[in-house]
Order: structure tokens, then sequence, then C-alpha cells
């Protein structure tokens, strides 16, 4: 059988392919075994949700733990771990009571003394579990969270009383943990509900003394114009839509005293739609701050009526947002203080605000005032 010569294919007229080299992409330089262990790492990330069966509670509680294993000054305590673990600050309370003995030498004044324990919280006592998530309530021997989860506070002090409540936390990373580190312990801190680790905020803001406030969105009188939010009362809602909104918020964290709004100029000066509101506080023992969102509000006497824990807010610090007016709405504070025997003042974590607010601290005991969180200022 003759032989068949071989083809030379750089003669022309040849018709063989000559195939070019394979380029490479930049996937092929990794190793095989680490592109299957990062395909799987993203796949688990994907189902997740699937895998916790529509629960965000356990979703909630993994982003919390790593948006606080993120944010410094954390005053002794591992709060990723508490937030996992509410457990693990009841077992740790000496070491974190050692901790925090640091940082007496710098109190602001004898009311700024963050060694002071708060109570642990979710406390079981106070806490109803239910299949969306826990609940405050009053307790079987008649104790309410609002003075439970307070401040420690010396009721029998003469001094006029002087409140400052800081609102709109929990958005700002850094804000949030200005008014948390900065600010006199004795100051209470109020956070967005809507914040998706508004639990992690309170928890780290307890951890450092302060009282905690739930904001709540509800409907202001330029509403849609001025949107709160997806979880907002309003007015044209059923009030059983509205009280199933004030649920979801109430089970976003736990530990707080009670709530406020800066937004409900309409809906909570309508005695129809805020009074279901003020019924679930009175029956679960919360308290509520009327910060004033509308200029002449009602909520605090229709709060009284329904026999809920109330005070009122006596003065917006910055509502002109520079040095020298929040000196003066800050001297107003004290005049008001010392006619009444109490004051209320809210304001915003701006950084000049809060920078004020701490100077201003530093003077007060010695002008003949105590400061004292919101919970003292109920009558």
């Amino acid at each position: 059988m003759p032989k068949i010569p071989a083809q030379d294919t750089n003669t022309p007229g040849n018709n063989t392919v000559k195939l070019l080299p394979r380029k490479e992409t930049f996937l092929a330089h990794y190793p095989r075994r680490l592109k299957i262990a990062v395909a799987v790492v993203v796949l688990i990330f994907l189902l997740i949700p699937l895998l916790l069966g529509g629960s965000s509670k356990p979703m909630q509680n993994m982003i919390a733990a790593a948006e606080l294993a993120t944010i410094s000054h954390l005053n002794g305590t591992d709060s990723a771990a508490a937030i996992a673990n509410p457990a693990y600050e009841k077992s740790n309370n000496n070491a974190a009571a050692k901790g925090n003995a640091s940082n007496a030498g710098t109190t602001m004044n004898a009311d700024d003394d963050r060694s002071v324990r708060m109570v642990t919280a979710p406390d079981p006592a106070i806490t109803e579990d239910t299949i969306e998530g826990s609940l405050p309530r009053i307790s079987e021997d008649g104790r309410q969270p609002w003075q439970v989860y307070a401040r420690p506070f010396d009721g029998t002090d003469k001094r006029p009383r002087i409140a400052i409540v800081i609102t709109d936390l929990g958005l700002s990373r850094v804000a949030s943990d200005a008014a948390i580190s900065r600010l006199p312990a004795s100051i209470t801190l109020a956070f967005d509900v809507q914040s998706p680790v508004v639990g992690a905020w309170c928890a780290r803001a307890r951890q450092n003394g302060h009282e905690t406030l739930l904001m709540l969105p509800m409907e202001p009188f330029d509403y849609p114009r001025s949107d709160p939010g997806p979880h907002t009362l309003l007015t044209t809602l059923p009030n059983s839509d509205n009280i199933e909104r004030f649920l979801w918020a109430l089970r976003q964290a736990a530990g707080y005293i009670g709530i406020t709004t800066i937004t409900g100029s309409r809906f909570s000066t309508d005695p129809d739609k805020i009074t279901p509101v003020l019924d679930i506080l009175h029956d679960r023992g919360l308290m509520v701050l009327d910060a004033r969102a509308a200029p002449h509000s009602t909520l605090e006497e229709l709060a009284r009526r329904a026999h809920v824990p109330v005070t009122a807010s006596s003065e917006r610090i910055d509502q002109n947002p520079s040095p020298e007016a929040i000196e003066a709405a800050l001297a107003q504070l004290e005049q008001t203080a010392r006619l009444t025997g109490r004051a209320v003042g809210v304001a915003s974590p701006l950084p000049v605000t809060i920078t004020e607010i701490t100077q201003w601290s530093k003077q007060l005991a010695e002008h003949g005032f105590v400061l004292a969180p919101i919970s003292a200022m109920v009558e």
C-alpha cells in the first residue's frame, strides 16, 4: 500500500486549517478549586433567605453583628456577640464594668457615669414572644418596660431637671456612633425603626448607658410630598393596618422605653387614628415623647387620656443649626427648667449640635441643674 505523503501546511493552495492559540481569560490564572469555592460561597448567600423560611430575624442578627464589628469604641464589650446572643451581656457584666471603669475619669458631670449598668434586654419577664418576633409587655407582677429599661436616676434630687433627646439615629453610622460615644450617658437616644440594624444600635446605646426610644414614621401634613417611608402610619389606612405596622415597628428592637415621632404632624393629631396606638402603648407598658411634630400638638393630652406615661418637648435645640442659635436654645432650656422645674430639648445628630451639647453639659451641674434621662421627666 503506497504511503500518503505528509501535507505541507505552508504551501500555497493547501486547504488545511491552522488553529490559532486559544486566548486565555483572566479566570484562567486562578486554580480551579478556588473558582469552585467562590461559586459555592455565592450560592450559599443566595440560598440563605430561602433556608430561613421567610423569617428575617436571624438575617437581621447576622447583619447587625457584621455592622457592629466594624464600629470602633465599643467600651469594653463585644457588641456583635451581645446582639447575636443577648445572654452574652449578662454573663459578661463584670468584665464590661471593668472596661467601663476607665471612662469614670472622663465623665462630664456626675450624671455621665457610663459604668452604670442597664438592665439586660430583652428581659423574659416583660417580653412576649410571637411568630413574627418579640414584643414588650407588662410582667405578671406589674413591672412595666418603660420603667424596667429606664436609666437609673435619683428621684430625690431636687435640682431642676433637663432632658435631651437626640432623634434621627440609626440611619447614619457616623452620626449614630458620635451620639452614642460622645454625648453624656444621661441623654436619651431615639432610633429610626426603618434602619435595617436598629436593634443593634439600640443595644449598643444601652451598653453605653443611654436610654433608647423608637422613632415611628407617621403621616405629616404634606404627605405624600414628604414621605417618611414604607411603614408609615397613615390616616388613610384602616386602624387594623396601622396597628399591624405599629406592632412591626415594636418588634425591631428590644430594651427601649417607648416611642416618639417627628414626622406625624397629621397622624398624631387625629384622635381616631392615634388612640389605637396609644392603647397599645398603655397595654404594653411603654411611654411616649411628644416631640411637638405639629405646632399645636395634642399628643400629650391624648396620651394622658389613655393613661400612657408621657412627656413633651419644650424646645427644638437646633432648629437653626448654628453654634450661636444652639447656645441660645440651650440657655432657654435652662430658663424653662428654672421656672417650671423641668425642661425637655429635642435635637438632631448634627456635628455642631453634638459639639455644642457636649460643651454645654460640662457646666450644667455648676449652673444648678441635673441632666436627666427622658423617663425621669414623666409626671
